[in-house]
């Protein structure tokens, strides 16, 4: 059942509530238990009422997929239902007990005799029954109208001050009567003819007023009416189960999907605070590895220069010296004279005889790489060694 439809039979209850209350305020009258039951104006509100809660819950449980108003729009449906089979019973129990005691259609209609001058809802019920099912009182067949002898404002007793006094309502006139008198020259014919048929009416006997008034009493009437449809109301409320139904099943249908639709989403939240709540430890995790690592790496860096030996001082490289050669006077003596020392290539084949091979330099090639600044810093400290050790020629100036 559709937001739209609900929507629809909670205005009609609206309607029907307030048609109820309104005829409930016009005719004000003191409330009793039977009320409940023959007047239609209570009948009417509370038949309303019924059904603006019904449609509320159910428009609120569709709009808002609240799953108790769901389930309680399921269970007044199905309560309803239940009370329209009871209350069909209850017509069917009234209509086929012949009790003239308890609670019997016999009984129903006294009271509404009885209490014909004080409720104005309760005298037009008695009126439509009167005039639609052409009688007169209640129980008896041939003398039905004697019943009203029960009324208080038709009693024959003595001490009944109201001009209705052994009289019946103008609803028990036949209806040929005053047919015959509206046909009539004189106007005012009619009034005076529905006067006169029913006044004094108790005092006559039933064969003086079988062209008057009816005579017979309304039970078996309307017992004949009721019997007459008992088929058609089964068959009705037995056919009604089927939308009933249909509505109890659809809702709860739609209850369980909105159900369902909550399990997943609680689930999903579930997953994404899962979620996060792991990527929170991953990330502090990895702020503490971080913070450890950095904190190793700091304390492996002290460490490291703690133990690192201290490298050698090395003196910063010189400018070569030139040297100038200073002549030296020979004197005369008689000293063997020294060797003259080689030239060209000799010369270089005996400085190389006299290098050591740990401290000789290799030649450089025209087209070997560029030599480091360490490895020119180094070079420059060897030449400056074997220049002090005179084992390298100094250079001499031309």
């Amino acid at each position: 059942m559709s937001k739209e439809t609900i929507s629809e039979f909670q205005l009609v209850g609206v309607g029907i509530l307030a048609l109820g209350i309104y005829l409930f305020i016009k005719d004000f009258r003191e409330v009793k238990l039977v009320d409940v039951i023959l007047n239609p104006a209570i009948l009417i509100s509370i038949f309303g009422f019924s059904i603006c809660a019904v449609s509320f819950f159910g428009f609120m449980g569709a709009l808002r997929d609240n799953i108790f108003l769901l389930k309680c729009f399921a269970a007044c449906v199905f309560l309803s239902y239940i009370l329209v089979v009871a209350v069909t019973l209850v017509f069917f129990t009234l209509f086929y007990t012949d009790t003239t005691e308890g609670l019997s259609a016999n009984w129903l209609l006294l009271y509404a005799v009885k209490n014909y001058h004080t409720n104005r809802n309760l005298a037009e019920i008695m009126d439509a029954l009167q005039e639609n099912l052409e009688c007169c009182g209640v129980s008896s067949i041939a003398q039905g109208y004697r019943d009203w002898n029960m009324s208080y404002q038709f009693n024959c007793t003595t001490s009944n001050p109201q001009p209705e006094k052994c009289g019946v309502p103008f609803s028990c006139c036949r209806k040929s009567v005053i047919s015959e008198a509206a046909g009539s020259s004189n106007p005012l014919l009619p009034a005076m003819r529905s006067l006169e048929c029913w006044q004094n009416a108790l005092t006559k006997r039933p064969g003086d007023l079988e062209h008057d008034i009816y005579t017979r009493g309304c039970l078996q009437p309307l017992r004949t009416l009721f019997e007459s449809h008992a088929v058609h109301v089964g068959a009705f409320v037995a056919l009604l189960i089927v939308p009933v139904c249909i509505s109890v099943c659809l809702t709860n249908i739609l209850a369980k999907q909105v159900d369902h639709q909550r399990y997943l989403l609680e689930r999903e939240a579930r997953r994404n605070e899962r979620r996060r709540k792991r990527d929170r430890d991953h990330n502090r995790r990895d702020q503490l590895n971080s913070l450890d690592l950095l904190e190793e790496g700091q304390f492996n860096n002290t460490s490291a220069n703690a133990t690192r030996p201290r490298p050698p001082d090395i003196p910063p490289p010189l400018p070569p010296i030139e040297h100038v050669p200073r002549k030296k006077s020979r004197n005369a003596s008689s000293s063997p004279t020294r060797k003259p020392k080689p030239s060209g290539v000799e010369n270089v084949a005996a400085r190389r005889k006299r290098t050591p091979a740990a401290t000789r330099t290799p030649p450089l090639s025209a087209a070997g790489p560029t030599p480091t600044p360490q490895a020119t810093t180094t070079n420059r400290t060897h030449q400056w060694v074997l220049q002090q050790s005179d084992l390298v020629p100094q250079k001499t100036k031309s």
